[in-house]
C-alpha cells in the first residue's frame, strides 16, 4: 500500500521552518509496519495544491494533508481539497463548538465568520473535530484513494494523526473499509534500528561497511547513513513477513556492523552521547565519578553530560577556563607551560585534566583545549587542531590531537563528541557495547 504525506505552508518552501510533521508521521507509519512512498511541500496556493494532490492520488492508495485548515486567509486547503474533488464546501454544525472554542469575550461578527470557516468540509466527508486547537480535519475519497487532511501545527497534528487518522487506518486493515489495505499489511512487516556514531566521516563509513550491504539486502535490510558534523546515523530497515524475522534479520546485520565500527557506535535508537556515558557506568558496576576542564568548547562538553537525567549522580562539575589566566588561577596549570607550550597544547591539556581530577576528586577527569575558529590566535597552529585528554585512576592518561573541519560550532560539537566517546570505550575498557 503506498501512502503520499503533502504537507502545505509557504513557511516550509521558505525553509523558514523545518517539516517536523511528515517526518514524524512518516516514522509513526513506519513503526506500524507501512510505507510512505513519496513527500511533497506546497505552498498556500490553491492551484498549486490542486495540483500536489492530482500526483499524490496517482501515486498513492492514502494520502495524508498537514496544514492549512486554519481560519485565516491564507488557509486554503479545505477549499483546494473541495475542488479537486469536485465538490463544493458545507458547514458542519457539529464543528461549531470546536471552531468558536477560542472566542470568549470578543463580540466581532467578522471574527465570528473567520473562525467559522473551520466548520466547512468538502461535501460528502467525514469530519474529524479537535481535541486540541480549533482547527477541524476530514476524511475523504478520490475513487479508490483515501485523502487524510489534519492541521499543521504540530502538537494539534499529533493528537488527529495518532486519535483520528490511525484508528481509521486500522479499521481499514480490518477490512471494515478496503480489504486492499488488510492484504498488503499482511503481506509485509517493516522495522527499524538506528545506531548513532561519531569520529568517523561519512567515506570511512560506507568503505567500512561495504562489504556488508550485499548481505543486508540478501536478508532484506536496507542500510542508510545521514553525515552531520560529530553524528552520523546508520539507519537500517527491515521487511519481512513477520515480525520476529524482521527483528533477527536486523540483529544480524547490526552485529556485523558492530564488528567493523564498533568503537564509534555509542548508541542504539533515539538518544545523545550523554545516554551513552550514562549506560557505559551502569554497565561498569562501578561508583564512577566525572568532572571536566574546558577551554575551546566553553561548556559544551558538560552540557552533553547533563543533558541527562541522573548525571547529578556522577558528574561533580566543570572548570571553563577559557582565558589562560583562569587556567593558572583555578586549574592552577603553570604559567610557564604556557606561555612555552602553548594554551593549544598536548601539555596544557593534559596538565588541565589532571588538575581538575585533583580539584573535584573524580575518578575521570576531561580536557580539552584548541582553536575553533574563524581565525587562529596562535602563530603556527591552524583552525580545527583540538587535543583532548582524559586523566583516570591507576594513572590512566589519554590524549589525543585532532584536526577537525566545519564552521566554529561544527568544531566544537566534534571535540565534545569525541571526547566523550573515548570516555565511554575507557569507562567499559573498550570492551562491551550500548
Amino acid at each position: 500500500m503506498r501512502f503520499s504525506l503533502l504537507s502545505i505552508g509557504t513557511e516550509i518552501n521558505l525553509g523558514l521552518i523545518l517539516n517536523t510533521n511528515s517526518q514524524y508521521i512518516a516514522a509513526f507509519l513506519t513503526d506500524m509496519g507501512l510505507e510512505c512512498n513519496y513527500m511533497l511541500t506546497v505552498r498556500d496556493n490553491e492551484d498549486d495544491i490542486i495540483k500536489s494532490l492530482q500526483i499524490c492520488t496517482d501515486l498513492s492508495d492514502i494520502v495524508i494533508i498537514s496544514g492549512g485548515l486554519g481560519p485565516t486567509d491564507d488557509d486554503l486547503t479545505r477549499k483546494a481539497v473541495a475542488g479537486f474533488l469536485g465538490t463544493g464546501l458545507v458547514r458542519d454544525k457539529k464543528l461549531d463548538n470546536s471552531s468558536l472554542k477560542f472566542l470568549k469575550y470578543v463580540k466581532n461578527e467578522k471574527i465570528t465568520q473567520n473562525l467559522l470557516r473551520q466548520s466547512y468540509i468538502p461535501e460528502g466527508s467525514i469530519p474529524m473535530i479537535p481535541r486540541v486547537g480549533s482547527a477541524s480535519g476530514f476524511i475523504a475519497c478520490k475513487g479508490q484513494v483515501y485523502i487524510f487532511s489534519i492541521p499543521g501545527v504540530p502538537r494539534e497534528m499529533k493528537d488527529m494523526f495518532e486519535k483520528d487518522v490511525i484508528p481509521f487506518i486500522i479499521k481499514i486493515a480490518d477490512g471494515k473499509k478496503a480489504s486492499a489495505l488488510n492484504d498488503e499489511l499482511s503481506k509485509q512487516v517493516i522495522k527499524k534500528t538506528v545506531l548513532l556514531s561519531t569520529d568517523i566521516s561519512e567515506s570511512q563509513m560506507e568503505f567500512s561497511i561495504k562489504e556488508i550491504k550485499p548481505y543486508a539486502q540478501s536478508l532484506r535490510v536496507d542500510i542508510g547513513v545521514t553525515a552531520n558534523p560529530g553524528l552520523i546515523k546508520i539507519m537500517l530497515i527491515a521487511r519481512s513477513e513477520d515480525s520476529a524475522s524482521c527483528g533477527k534479520n536486523l540483529r544480524k546485520v547490526e552485529n556485523k556492523i558492530r564488528a567493523v565500527i564498533g568503537d564509534h557506535i555509542y548508541w542504539k535508537g533515539k538518544g545523545a552521547i550523554g545516554e551513552g556515558i550514562k549506560k557505559a557506568i551502569k554497565k561498569s558496576s562501578r561508583n564512577i565519578t566525572i568532572c571536566t576542564a574546558e577551554s575551546i568548547t566553553g561548556g559544551l562538553i558538560s552540557s552533553l553530560i547533563t543533558d541527562t537525567a541522573g548525571s547529578s549522580d556522577y558528574f561533580y562539575g566543570s572548570i571553563i577556563s577559557y582565558n589562560d589566566n583562569i587556567k593558572n588561577k583555578l586549574l592552577g596549570v603553570d604559567r610557564n607551560l604556557i606561555s612555552d607550550r602553548g594554551a593549544v597544547s598536548r601539555e596544557v591539556c593534559a596538565a588541565m585534566a589532571e588538575n581538575a581530577r585533583r580539584i573535584f576528586n573524580c575518578d575521570f577527569a576531561l580536557s580539552a583545549t584548541g582553536i575553533a575558529g574563524p581565525t587562529s590566535p596562535q602563530k603556527g597552529k591552524r583552525v580545527g587542531i583540538v587535543f583532548t585528554c582524559i586523566a583516570g585512576p591507576g594513572g590512566f592518561e589519554e590524549i589525543h590531537e585532532k584536526k577537525f573541519i566545519g564552521t566554529r560550532a561544527d568544531i566544537k560539537f566534534r571535540t565534545a563528541q569525541f571526547i566523550l566517546n573515548r570516555l565511554r570505550l575507557a569507562i567499559l575498557n573498550k570492551h562491551g557495547s550500548i
